[in-house]
């Protein structure tokens, strides 16, 4: 393996053990990167690390739920007892949730609220310090769902707009502290075959192929994502199909709302 600009560094993945987490992990660790893999599957988590450990790769896993903050105190303490760093912070860990806001049970609103903000928010605050210390990147896995609000989406759409609001409030709170702060708002990509969401009664279910859009292979998106940490990059747009969303949500937004209704079939 050849030294690139980030041999050496440590990176937390959050949400690795598959999907886009794992695709991340390997693209860093490909690259030299110390890499803590992390999820509340333990399993399936130990299964990655073994795959990653398997092509080479420095990697531990700390197993953990992240919307508790204590297991975001232990993810960041074993990273530093491991490797005495960190460099890069991704907070990819999230759960995806489909139903309307009439028909979802409260208790399902608290779970994707949970994850999706305080399971981002949670690890942030504890890695902070150490982030500062060594000018590194923390960076979110955002989606266009957060750029408007989704009909039969309402909670996930919510908690992904949430994190530009977290990223905007970052990134003036560390003005100066050569502190990176990255958001990628990711469009339609490749799923795990066993990738599931809950519906509104709070019952899993696996996530139906999407074979009615150019979904952006997973390798990419991750290629993307370290390539915005390598270029310290602030805010990316990815697939066609999230630009154009992102285009059209701003500058034609009655258009926009017309082909969301058109879509939508109550």
């Amino acid at each position: 393996m050849g030294k690139h600009k980030l041999n050496g560094k440590v990176a937390i993945i959050t949400g690795s053990s598959k999907g886009i987490g794992k695709a991340v992990a390997i693209t860093l660790g490909k690259k030299g990167v110390n890499i803590v893999v992390n999820g509340r599957n333990l399993e399936k988590l130990n299964n990655t690390r073994d795959e990653l450990a398997n092509m080479g790769l420095s990697v531990i896993a700390v197993q953990g739920d992240v919307s508790k903050y204590a297991d975001c105190q232990k993810l960041v303490a074993t990273a530093i007892q491991e490797f005495k760093q960190i460099d890069i912070l991704i907070n990819n860990a999230g759960i995806a949730m489909e139903g309307k806001i009439e028909e979802t049970a409260p208790e399902v609103f608290n779970k994707v609220l949970d994850t999706n903000i305080l399971g981002v928010l949670y690890p942030t605050k504890v890695a902070l310090p150490y982030i500062k210390n060594s000018k590194g990147s923390i960076v979110f896995t955002g989606s266009i769902a957060g750029l408007m609000g989704l009909p039969g989406y309402a909670a996930y759409s919510i908690s992904k707009m949430a994190l530009t609001a977290l990223a905007q409030s970052l990134k003036i709170e560390l003005k100066g502290t050569g502190v990176h702060i990255g958001i990628n708002y990711v469009g339609f990509a490749e799923n795990d075959k066993d990738k599931t969401f809950i519906n509104a009664n709070g019952n899993v279910e696996t996530m139906p192929l999407r074979e009615n859009f150019k979904r952006m292979p997973i390798d990419k998106v991750a290629a993307i994502i370290v390539s915005g940490i390598e270029k310290r990059r602030y805010k990316q747009t990815l697939s066609l199909l999230g630009k154009l969303t992102l285009y059209t949500q701003r500058y034609f937004p009655g258009i926009f709302e017309h082909l969301l209704l058109y879509k939508y079939k109550p």
